[in-house]
């Protein structure tokens, strides 16, 4: 769970630090107005002050911008222009000189601002802050001031100094008119030189300071830090403070503190609690599945000294003391085995888990949980133990194994299965979007030793009736399938409990697999693109985005929205979805299981649909548009868009299409004929069509491109979508994280139990080595004895495998629904099968019965006949 927060820390981060860090805003301008000259030079003093208190309370040093509040024009020898006064440190380094060089005092010019004044290095500018008639403001004096150099002019994307004041340098669109608003030009300075012309044309400033954030943090630090900045923000206001005093007597403007840090911070808790629940059951089955491993080692301990024990026994060793002998002599093994497995897990956290850096404030934790499994470990092998002696010294059955054995186990485990299923057939079992249900887990497993256990009593019951024909087989085929379907108690278990863990992996793998396949099929349908850039109704826009950006964004496309249609009859309400058939198939995000057919044939549809729908407009149905009202019209239907209608034809329909952005249907149209409808309807498409552009790329080339050409997005602040950052968002990482830890903790368990019955075939072979030499003596050889043993471990782990299969595929397809990490976009849940996981599967289970075929080879190699007859005597 800590390598999920720091893994969300980290894609935060990655889209960079400026929003994470701390801005605080203030400015020369008073409530209680009058001249800003004083002000003015009292901001050394307030900039110190800020620094001070961020000192305080920890943060890094922070970075002062100014820059004119008001308007203000510079004359140079040919000319004049208005100008933006900004200064910040490392201007000159930032740009790129173009004449002259840096000194001070002296500003900086743009080659735009050069060109259109005629100002060059060595000239001098008149800078004036300009009279307001309405106001009864007067134009200021003039200030003069030297240009001591020219740097090159910004386009976009700006780069990384001119983060957070972009809107100074490059042209953005005024969203209520759809101009294009190009900044005036800016004049770079020194605070000092700065402070000296704002003084002299008593212009108001504003005052940036930007507190930046460290890069590399671990998500502790970062809450460290945001709370350093809450505790700034507290003493800037805070009576007595120097802030404060400095802010209430000369009349700056109360600071303001702007930052994503908190917001960020509460999308990694989401992102963890949504993860706690799933990684905790796992953790503690993972947990179970190692003791129990733990215990089946102590029972193979027990059996194979068998003959030790019991001479103990007639010496006088009790249960007790055989156990607590036990569990001395298993406190170093188990130690370095959680010493192992607890620096291995580190590991892989590290290597494969969302974070490859971890906070060092998990160590205790995870200590404490080590050093809890290590105790109940050694308690284990004690208990086995005691409970080993204690049968060997007993004649017949205890009360206590009477009992048990009068339990219907199987039964009991099968109704327990139903009570617990009984929330997820209801649909009680849905868990927060995003996140994993604990009966989700649970249900399938029970399912799969019901299962397994019913499968184990068939074979019993079948044995007798089968033994004519068994007999018929080779000796090695006859041994094996007898041995499986008559086994004991032990080779029941060891059916069942392999079942369980390889169930586990199948489970696993088919939804973490299904979840990939859904995720990536919704975030195809979420964004159409790659990038999604929202645009202001009542431009006209150019449809050939190549040709109007100059060739810079070959793969976009204009598309059109209108939302909440009407769609008769008795269709119920719908999207509509505008696009160029030609021009979609290479912008586009298609997903093949979006519907049976490909997008190409798709696209087709709707431009045959332009001659053959009787002048009718082409529409693709994609969701849940009703089929039987549809389908008695002949398709044909009507979309009442409130004031006007237009006629339709269906020509096509999927589960689902890139744009849909609700469960809504969505009605996919081609812009010529939707055009010329709503035209027909006495419509101006530009006014009513809401437009956006989709493009593939990355976000800053996209909207430098779009920018440069005049076209720039309806809403700076939630006009542009990304499909990286649906893919981000906290239901999906938590989802996607759990499963794949969930992945990684079924193979452990899938590896632990193929194990376990690698174990109980050697058991099984040391036990068999009387049978083995009497077999041997009556001609049975030694390849025959080990191709029945592999044949018999092999048709054990293919038992357990198949039942596996069989149930948690199923259990995964149907349990898909409660798993929707978005429910309310489709399409629903898709079921991928992992086929890599079954063929794994199927490796294992051949790996474990040339294993067992190679220990009752060496087993019989190395028995001694004499010595084993004597022993068995």
């Amino acid at each position: 769970m800590a390598s999920s927060g720091q893994g969300v820390w980290e894609q935060r981060e990655a889209r960079g630090l400026e929003a994470l860090g701390l801005s605080l805003v203030s400015g020369t301008g008073s409530p209680q107005g009058g001249s800003p000259v004083e002000r003015l030079g009292l901001v050394p003093e307030l900039d110190e002050a800020v620094r001070a208190s961020g000192r305080q309370v920890g943060l890094e040093e922070p970075v002062l911008t100014t820059l004119l509040a008001g308007e203000a024009v510079a004359q140079g020898p040919d000319g004049t222009s208005p100008v933006q006064l900004v200064s910040r440190p490392g201007y000159a380094e930032a740009v790129e000189l173009v004449e002259g060089e840096v000194t001070d005092p002296g500003v900086l010019v743009p080659a735009a601002f050069a060109e259109r004044t005629g100002a060059g290095p060595g000239d001098t500018v008149s800078v004036v802050a300009p009279g307001d008639e309405l106001l009864g403001t007067a134009t200021s004096p003039a200030v003069e001031v030297e240009v001591t150099g020219v740097y090159a002019d910004i386009t976009a994307p700006a780069p990384e100094f001119w983060q957070g004041i972009g809107d100074l340098v490059v042209p953005r669109e005024n969203p209520a008119t759809g101009a294009v608003v190009v900044p005036p030009p800016v004049l770079l300075a020194s605070l000092d030189t700065a402070l000296e012309v704002e003084q002299g044309t008593a212009s108001d400033v504003f005052l940036l300071w930007f507190f930046p954030t460290p890069a590399g943090l671990l998500v502790p630090q970062a809450r460290e830090l945001s709370g350093a900045g809450e505790s700034l923000q507290a003493r800037l206001v805070a009576p007595g403070q120097p802030v404060a005093d400095l802010i209430d007597d000369a009349g700056f403007t109360a600071p303001q503190a702007r930052t994503a840090l908190p917001v960020v911070l509460e999308d990694v808790d989401a992102t963890v609690g949504l993860l706690s629940p799933p990684v905790r059951a796992v953790g503690v089955g993972g947990v179970l599945a190692a003791l129990a491993l733990v215990g089946a080692w102590a029972g193979a301990r027990a059996r194979r000294r068998e003959g030790e024990l019991r001479a103990l026994i007639a010496r006088g060793l009790s249960p007790a003391r055989g156990g607590a002998e036990a569990a001395l002599e298993a406190v170093l093994p188990v130690l370095g085995g959680v010493v192992a497995g607890g620096l291995a897990g580190w590991g892989a956290v590290a290597a494969l888990g969302p974070a490859a850096r971890l906070p060092g404030q998990v160590v205790p934790s995870a200590a404490g949980v080590l050093v809890a499994v290590g105790v109940v470990a050694v308690a284990v092998v004690a208990v086995v133990t005691a409970a080993a002696v204690a049968r060997l010294g007993r004649v017949g059955q205890g009360p206590a194994a009477q009992l048990a054995g009068r339990i219907p186990w199987l039964p009991v485990l099968a109704a327990v299965t139903v009570v617990v299923a009984a929330p997820l057939v209801t649909g009680g079992g849905r868990a927060p979007a995003g996140g994993v249900s604990v009966l989700v887990l649970v249900v399938p497993l029970l399912a799969v030793l019901v299962v397994a256990g019913a499968v184990v009593a068939l074979l019993q019951r079948l044995a007798p009736r089968v033994a004519g024909r068994v007999r018929r087989l080779p000796p090695a085929g006859f041994l094996a399938l007898r041995r499986v379907m008559t086994g004991p108690g032990a080779t029941r278990l060891v059916v069942v409990t392999t079942a369980l863990a390889l169930g586990l992996v199948t489970y696993a793998g088919a939804l973490a697999d299904s979840t990939a396949r859904t995720i990536a099929v919704k975030a195809s349908v979420a964004t159409g693109s790659d990038v999604v850039v929202d645009l202001p109704r009542g431009r006209e826009i150019p449809q050939d985005l190549e040709a109007a950006t100059g060739g810079r964004l070959t793969a976009a496309t204009v598309v059109g929205l209108d939302n909440r249609v009407s769609v008769l009859p008795d269709a119920g309400e719908a999207d509509v979805l505008v696009v160029d058939p030609t021009e979609l198939p290479r912008v586009v995000r298609w997903n093949e299981a979006l519907s049976d057919q490909p997008l190409g044939e798709l696209m087709a549809a709707l431009q045959d649909g332009l001659d053959g729908s009787g002048g009718r407009v082409p529409v693709i149905a994609a969701g849940a548009l009703p089929v039987g009202p549809v389908q008695a019209v002949d398709g044909k239907v009507t979309l009442d868009l409130g004031g006007y209608q237009l006629p339709a034809q269906v020509v096509a329909r999927t589960s689902a299409f890139p744009g849909q952005s609700s469960l809504r249907p969505l009605l996919v149209a081609p812009w010529g004929a939707y055009s010329a409808a709503v035209a027909a309807a006495e419509r101006d498409p530009d006014a009513v069509i809401t437009r956006q552009v989709w493009s593939r790329g990355q976000a800053p080339e996209v909207l430098a491109a779009l920018s440069a050409a005049g076209i720039g997005p309806d809403r700076r602040d939630t006009g542009v979508r990304t499909a990286a950052e649906f893919s981000q968002r906290p239901e999906l990482a938590a989802q996607t994280w759990s499963l794949g830890y969930l992945r990684a903790v079924a193979l452990a368990a899938g590896l632990l139990g193929l194990l376990g019955l690698v174990l109980h075939a050697a058991a099984q072979a040391r036990q068999r080595t009387v049978a083995g030499l009497l077999l041997a003596r009556m001609g049975l050889s030694g390849r025959a004895t080990a191709t029945s043993a592999a044949l018999e471990t092999g048709l054990l782990a293919a038992v357990a495998a198949l039942v596996a299969v069989a149930v948690t595929l199923p259990a995964a397809a149907l349990v898909l629904g409660l798993l929707d990490p978005v429910p309310d976009l489709p399409p629903d849940p898709l079921v991928a099968l992992p086929w890599g996981t079954v063929a794994g599967v199927a490796a294992g289970v051949l790996a474990v019965a040339a294993t067992a075929g190679v220990l009752a080879a060496r087993t019989a190699a190395t028995a001694h006949p004499g010595q084993v007859m004597r022993d068995a005597d």
